[in-house]
This record gives C-alpha cells, structure tokens and sequence, in this order.
C-alpha cells in the first residue's frame, strides 16, 4: 500500500474507528476532493465501508459548473460508487436572504450534504467526509484571525463535528493532519485527475488573497513552518475554549450561580456567546461586548444579589411580570385573491394573493404561498414561542428576538404572530417571514401581508 494510504489509514483507525459505516464523500472535483475520493475507494478494502459520493452544483460558473458535475458523476461511475448531484439556487437564495454568495452556497452545500446523509446511511449514523487539510485551516485561523475571532473562532475546524445544518449528521475530515504538497503528490503518483475552479484564483476574495499571498509569502521569507504553528495555535485555542464553554454550562446549570459581577471577564463573554449561538445568532465580539457591558450596567443598576439570569440574553423574559398581556386570537383564511380582518386592538390585517414579488420596502411581507395553509392564527405572543428568522439556521425564542432587537417590554406584548397549524410561526409582527416560507425560484404564488396600526 502506498505510504500516503498507509498513513491516513493509520490515521483514520485512531481518529474514528474501523468499524462498518456508510460514508457520504463531499466532492467538488477539485484535487483535494477527487484525491479524497481515490484514497476512500482504495481503503475500502482494508474498510467496512459503504461509499456515496455527493456533489453540490452551485450554479454559479454556467458551463463549468456543468462540467464539473458530469466528471464527478463519470468519476463516481468509474470507481462503482453511487453518486448524487443536487444543483442549489445560491443566487436567488442571497438574494432573499440578503446575505453573500458566498455564504448562500455555504449554508446550501451542508444542507444538501446533510439531506443526502440523512436519506442514504438510514436510521443509524450519518457521516458527511470533507477534504479539508492543513493549508484550509491555516487560511480559517488567519482569516478569524485578521477579523478580530476570540479563543471559539482561533480553533479552527475539529477533525469530527457536527453538521451546520443538521446536528445529527456528523462531518470528518480526516486530511487535516495533512499538507496540500502530501495531497498533490499522491495525486501525480497515482495519475488523479482534477478539474480547476477559476473562481479559486480570484484575488477579490480574501481567503484567495490568504491562499495566494499571504501564506506564500511568509513561508518564503519567514518561517515555512507556519501551518505547523497555526494548527497549534488552533489546538490550544479549542481546549481553552473547551474548557471556558464547560464552565459557562456549569454556571447557566447551577441552582446559586455566582454573581455575575463576580465572574472573569472571559467567563461572562462565553457565556453571552453560547446564549447568542442558542439564539442562532452570529456571536461577534461586538455583540457580545455590547451585552456584557448592558448587563454590568443593569445589574448594578438593581438589588445586590439579582436573580442569576436576566431577561438581556439569557430567555427569562421580563415581560412575564406584566400579568395583563392581551392575549386575543383570531382566526384568518386566506380565500380568493385578497382580504382584510380588523383585529381587537384597532389595527387591520391585509393579505393578498401576487405572482410577482413587490419590490423590497412596500411594507409588504412576502410569503411563499405554497408554505402556508387556507387558515391560520394571529394571536398574541406566548411564552415558549420559537420563531426562525429568515436567514437563520434553526428557531431561537421568540422573547430574545425581541430582547435582541430592543423592542420595549410594553411593546412586545402587543406585537402580532401568524400561527400555523401545529403551533409553528410564519411571521412575526417586526420582522420578514419565516425561513422556512421565503421566496425561491420555484415559488408560483405569494402571500403578501401587512398589519396597519390605527
């Protein structure tokens, strides 16, 4: 067996086992991916292994993305192994959710590894491989780096974690012990073919300017070491992390917290940034920060001994000390093209049917049609309520959203919500419609509504 195949099995067996699996292999058709593909169909005969390849068509390059994908499929074809393509709109995705492209197909990938996962290993285990090596994390680690990234962001990529998308699905990456030289090297001794991204020698992109100049040039003149001492400086920064995400579980757990004002500084902010991250919200040091100095300020501000957790971002909601909440509830069907409904306290809710969506800043919220049922619920907000905001990966209490936007305690009782069946939120009063109702090319109709205030 050739020495690099020796090593990742090695690797591999001390990492995640040599048990039986079903693997899902992420592939590009780039070197790192399609080296990747070779090494685990070549290791499946010392394995137990079952192979899918899956490969996600963004849509962004025209005939070079189709190309890419019919040579992962022949590849697949090749080697015996099943393959799934999925193409993702990504721009019309950014587009919606105003976020970059880059981002867009980021988020679209690992839900599409992560469905594929979920769909092909069955009830049991689901594992996404990726080919991640040593030059991709030393790019995230400087990249967190030069954008101001505490102890969290300085750890890098884990060799084993979870799913983005679905934390039930599990990603391995078993090259992060390796170079991208060891990589290429296989790939001209066993004749491994790749296709190349020309988007990977974009200079405006900064993990290209990372990849392609930065790195180069302080190997060259500095130090050729420094993956090595990044991967080490990734290593530390996770088990101090670790060890600060263990002690913030242990305060949020405890029945007597220590006071907050007590506690270190880093205490305080990984405890804000695992309530942020709970949220799904972006924890930035910012935010955090911004956080951490309110509640300092609120806690001097109150008794000497407050209760251990306040309603600025831990979900203790203040406004649960103001008994009179309305708590009206209206039944609405959304029949024919258009309709309207006064509500209790005055205000009118319009709806209509579209084709086309309004332009942004009508003061309309535009749902995909399809989404919602012919009836549904505007009510008043309760306590437990989760809303997943467009844009976000998983629903976070509604009472933070509110808390997070700084709406008034007074204010938040009065706001309306669109309830479905099954106790789900389409919408909220303040905000776009939910995630899971955005508009997307396959949209065919849309559900545009609006509440008027008197």
């Amino acid at each position: 067996m050739d020495g690099f195949l020796q090593q990742l099995r090695q690797h591999w067996t001390n990492r995640f086992g040599a048990g039986p699996r079903h693997l899902v292999v992420a592939v590009s058709g780039g070197l790192d991916s399609m080296v990747l593909l070779h090494s685990l169909a070549r290791l499946r005969r010392k394995f137990p292994w079952e192979l899918t390849v899956a490969h996600c068509h963004h849509g962004l390059r025209g005939a070079d993305a189709d190309g890419d994908a019919e040579w992962v499929r022949a590849e697949s074809l090749a080697l015996g192994l099943p393959c799934v393509v999925e193409q993702v709109p990504v721009r019309a995705t950014a587009r919606a959710s105003r976020e970059s492209v880059e981002m867009a197909a980021r988020r679209l990938r690992h839900a599409f590894l992560a469905r594929t996962a979920r769909s092909v290993c069955g009830p049991g285990s689901a594992e996404v491989v990726l080919a991640h090596h040593a030059q991709d994390q030393a790019e995230l680690i400087l990249l967190r780096l030069l954008r101001g990234a505490g102890s969290e962001g300085l750890a890098g990529m884990k060799e084993q974690s979870s799913s983005p998308a679905d934390r039930r699905v599990t990603l391995l990456r078993p090259f992060l012990g390796f170079d991208r030289a060891t990589l290429e090297a296989f790939a001209r001794k066993q004749g491994i073919q790749h296709r190349e991204d020309a988007s990977n020698r974009d200079l405006t992109i900064p993990r290209n300017r990372v990849r392609h100049q930065l790195i180069p040039d302080w190997m060259a003149h500095h130090s050729p070491a420094l993956p090595r001492v990044l991967a080490r400086i990734a290593d530390i920064a996770a088990q101090e992390a670790d060890y600060l995400r263990e002690q913030a579980q242990r305060w949020r757990d405890s029945a007597h917290p220590a006071n907050w004002a007590s506690l270190h500084v880093a205490l305080q902010r990984a405890i804000l940034r695992m309530e942020l991250l709970e949220q799904g919200r972006n924890a930035e040091f910012e935010t955090v920060e911004r956080l951490r100095l309110t509640r300092d300020a609120s806690r001097t501000s109150k008794a000497t001994h407050p209760a251990p957790k306040d309603a600025m971002t831990s979900g203790i909601d203040a406004s649960r000390c103001h008994p009179t909440e309305p708590s009206e509830t209206v039944s609405v069907a959304f029949r024919g093209l258009r309709g309207q409904r006064v509500l209790p306290d005055g205000s009118l809710f319009r709806w209509k049917r579209l084709k086309r969506a309004l332009p942004f800043g009508h003061g309309w919220e535009q749902l995909d049609a399809a989404t919602v049922p012919e009836t549904a619920t505007l009510r008043h907000r309760q306590p437990g309520d989760r809303f997943q905001r467009l844009g976000q990966s998983k629903p976070a209490r509604l009472q933070n959203l509110f808390i997070n936007q700084r709406i008034p305690v007074a204010e938040r009782a009065q706001r309306w919500v669109l309830e479905l069946a099954g106790g789900s939120l389409a919408w909220v009063e303040g905000f776009s419609g939910g995630e899971h109702h955005r508009l997307n090319p396959s949209t065919s109709e849309i559900l545009a509504i609006r509440i008027q205030r008197p």
